[in-house]
């Protein structure tokens, strides 16, 4: 008995496959790049920043097409204009390589605005971000202020 085979998988077989020139084309669309992702075919460091800006706008739109968010503090209505720091800033201030820089970015790690090409950071994000990854706060929150 042969095996059943729907067009989408097949879609998909052929963009995984990295020397095929057809996979090349097909790897280029939002909604096979999506299906690779899922399929853990390929991750977001395989991704350009505008690539996964486009995934990431048509997620929010699958996910919240219509609907107000929840209890969500948008911080970035508040800030003022000197609450935003450029990736320049924010590399010389965490101490590290742009390519880091774009990983934190693209794991979602760190909020980011783009105007043209040019990426800025909320010092309120990299401050909450530091601030919950320090090993001391994270015992403190989980076992209480005796540690």
């Amino acid at each position: 008995m042969s095996k059943i085979t729907t067009i989408g998988n097949v879609i998909i077989a052929i963009a995984a496959d990295k020397n095929d020139d057809l996979g090349k084309v097909l790897r280029q669309l939002p909604s096979i790049q999506k299906e690779l992702l899922k399929q853990g075919i390929i991750s977001l460091d395989d991704l350009s920043d505008d690539q996964i800006e486009v995934l990431m706008k048509e997620v929010y739109q699958e996910e919240f097409a219509g609907k107000e968010p929840e209890n969500t503090a948008d911080l970035s209505k508040n800030a003022n204009l000197e609450d935003w720091i450029d990736g320049q800033e924010v590399m010389i201030k965490l101490r590290i390589s742009p390519r880091t820089l774009q990983t934190l970015r693209s794991n979602g790690t760190i909020p980011f605005t783009r105007i043209g090409h040019k990426l800025y950071y909320l010092k309120q994000d990299i401050e909450r971000i530091l601030r919950n990854n320090y090993v001391m706060y994270n015992i403190r929150k989980r076992y209480g202020e005796d540690y």
